[in-house]
């Protein structure tokens, strides 16, 4: 049933997509955007959540010397559990 008929769009580009976005139409309004940004505001702050996410100060070394490696009191403790080695 398949003819060997040419694909006449190959691949979709930047370009279909900017072009298809001349005729998009807003579907959201101004008011329902900023419940949105309120709602996302509070659950970020009722989770404690932070956009400025970071590693606490201490380095990799640091911590594996039994800085804040929970599993570093452990990692010694009986070197007959310890399967790789």
């Amino acid at each position: 049933m398949e003819e060997d008929v040419e694909d006449e769009v190959p691949e979709i580009k930047a370009a279909h997509f900017e072009e298809s976005m001349k005729f998009a139409r807003r579907s959201v309004s101004d008011a329902d955007i900023r419940k949105y940004q309120a709602f996302a505001q509070t659950l970020q702050q009722s989770r404690g959540f932070r956009s400025e996410f970071r590693l606490s100060e201490t380095s990799g070394a640091a911590a594996g010397a039994g800085g804040s490696d929970p599993f570093a009191a452990s990692a010694g403790a009986s070197d007959d559990d310890d399967l790789y080695n």
